[in-house]
């Protein structure tokens, strides 16, 4: 038998044409190691890429016949045939998805409920669709367009808010790159922060009342709604008093900013009444109501005493557990007594409370705000509730103000706090002729600073508080257009007598529920690119590998 030599078309290629399929699936596994391992797509990416394209193109003029046998003969008929499988498999994936989608049928089947609401988070949204005194509520949420996976998600668990709450909880999503207004607005910080907002008669969300959710979780959600849906019954009486300050006006020793922020901010109930409306027994008016959450009296000013009967009135309500506020009127000009300083009402402070004022104003040439008659404290209790939010952040302005005097042994289940406190180089005038004064003098008969010019004081077995404050017009307008803390202390001073700092802490909160699967794994960002070279790329490339390793092993061989 004779072997017929190969003509030289029939010659095999020096370079096999694997070995070209070979290099080729080298440079694609190049360019896929970059693309997900590196921070960017370097040079050695896109010379993998190269490798691949300038393979595969000598594979096809090595071997025309394998390059032509993938789209004819019985691969591509087998391949065809897989397509259309394929293909018809999505269509019916997507007609069961439109029919799912349509009559929105749901089912949560992760563990810790990521797409739906639990038990009882459903059982306290659902109470509120039905109480008609609960404001609409509506959710922030304040994603970056980077966020837009996780924006897909979370829209899950609010539609069920939504369709849980009858309503009563809408949901937006805002970019905070595109809103920055809104974003300062409601003291965001940072991309993936949730904002919780009652929804006021303007049909607008109150930035004011709104609830920031740092992290976003099923419980600091639920928690949050809850503590905007809280509607406490809170009132503020301001008692007239002769030469005090009016509640509603606009000037600049008015009150009105402060009872603006009472009614408009926190929601409380404010009136201006008069001893008549108060002692009148069929007036409308019940001091100590078992039926409010928190009542404050409040007394700003007064150029004459109380009678013993006024006195006596007032006493009595505080011994029953009332709450007083009380801010001292300047010293008169004949230096008789005003009503802060008259024995009948120091008297009772001192005794019962262990505080009472002195007749005298503080002066103050070293620290003062445009004269010496208003000191500058920045001695302020960093612990207490009043003053810590101001505390080493801002300052207040005493007009005229008193000294307050502490007593060196207080009433049994009494505690006094000092909240504010004058200046070093402060001292003590009684003569009202200093006002006058084209010059001060210190005189050695002057008591000198500092000088308590706040204070707060609670009896722990009756629950009455009691806040004295040496100025009257430490929360007057006049200081709001100033970077001051007067209006902050004095609206701090009349939730903690009211204990309304402590009220959104004892609304129903929802316990977190721990979970096993709930404990986070931190990992580096070499360690999150070498996890998903494993996952997305060593994984299924793989088994296309074996796959075409398969193929290749099987493929039709050329015809002799």
């Amino acid at each position: 038998m004779t072997t017929q030599n190969p003509t030289p078309d029939q010659q095999e290629p020096f370079i096999p044409p694997s070995y070209m399929l070979i290099l080729a699936g080298v440079g694609l596994l190049i360019a896929l190691l970059v693309a997900f391992t590196q921070p960017t797509f370097t040079v050695i990416g896109w010379g993998g890429l190269g490798i691949m394209l300038l393979s595969l193109l000598g594979w096809v003029f090595m071997a025309p016949d394998q390059a032509r046998a993938i789209l004819t003969g019985r691969t591509a008929l087998y391949g065809s045939t897989t397509v259309i499988v394929t293909v018809l498999v999505l269509v019916a994936l997507i007609g069961i998805y439109a029919v799912v989608k349509g009559r929105n049928i749901r089912v949560d089947l992760t563990q810790r409920d990521t797409f739906s609401l639990n038990e009882q988070t459903r059982q306290a949204v659902a109470s509120l669709a039905v109480e008609p005194n609960i404001p609409s509520i509506k959710i922030l949420a304040f994603y970056s367009a980077a966020q837009a996976s996780r924006r897909d998600q979370d829209s899950l668990l609010f539609d069920d808010y939504q369709e849980t709450s009858g309503g009563k909880i809408t949901y937006e999503f805002i970019d905070p790159d595109r809103s920055p207004v809104e974003t300062q607005t409601y003291s965001v910080t940072r991309a993936g922060q949730v904002v919780v907002a009652p929804v006021g008669a303007d049909g607008q969300p109150d930035a004011a009342k709104a609830q920031l959710v740092d992290f976003l979780s099923q419980e600091e959600l639920s928690n949050a709604i809850l503590r905007v849906a809280a509607s406490g019954d809170f009132r503020a009486y301001f008692l007239s008093v002769e030469d005090g300050l009016a509640l509603e006006d606009t000037g600049a020793t008015g009150l009105s900013d402060l009872n603006d922020a009472l009614t408009d901010t926190f929601n409380w109930k404010t009136q201006e009444v008069n001893y008549v409306d108060l002692a009148n027994p069929a007036g409308t008016i019940t001091l100590n109501d078992p039926l409010a959450n928190g009542e404050v009296l409040v007394i700003v000013g007064g150029s004459k005493p109380f009678s013993d009967e006024q006195i006596k009135f007032i006493s009595d309500y505080v011994d029953a557990g009332g709450d007083l506020v009380v801010l001292a009127a300047p010293i008169n000009d004949d230096s008789t007594p005003t009503l802060a300083t008259a024995d009948n009402l120091n008297t009772y402070l001192f005794e019962k409370f262990g505080m009472r004022f002195i007749n005298n104003v503080v002066v103050d040439e070293a620290q003062a705000f445009e004269t010496p008659f208003s000191p500058v404290v920045t001695d302020l209790d960093s612990t207490q509730f009043i003053t810590s939010v101001v505390a080493g952040q801002s300052l207040l302005v005493f007009a005229l103000p008193r000294s307050i005097e502490v007593a060196p042994t207080l009433p049994e289940n009494v505690t006094v706090t000092e909240l504010a406190r004058s200046g070093v180089d402060s001292y003590a005038k009684t003569d009202p002729a200093l006002l006058q004064a084209d010059t001060l003098e210190v005189a050695e008969t002057d008591a000198k600073g500092p000088f308590v010019l706040a204070a707060a004081a609670e009896n722990a077995q009756t629950g009455a508080r009691v806040v004295l404050i040496g100025s009257m017009f430490l929360p007057a307008n006049q200081y709001n257009s100033f970077n001051v803390g007067n209006t902050t202390v004095m609206l701090r001073s009349i939730a903690w007598v009211t204990r309304f700092d402590e009220f959104f802490n004892e609304i129903q909160q929802l316990d977190a529920q721990q979970r096993p699967e709930d404990t986070p794994i931190f990992v580096d960002s070499q360690k999150s690119r070498n996890i998903n070279f494993a996952v997305i790329i060593a994984l299924p490339f793989g088994i296309l590998a074996i796959g075409f390793l398969v193929w290749w092993n099987n493929r039709e061989r050329a015809r002799a």
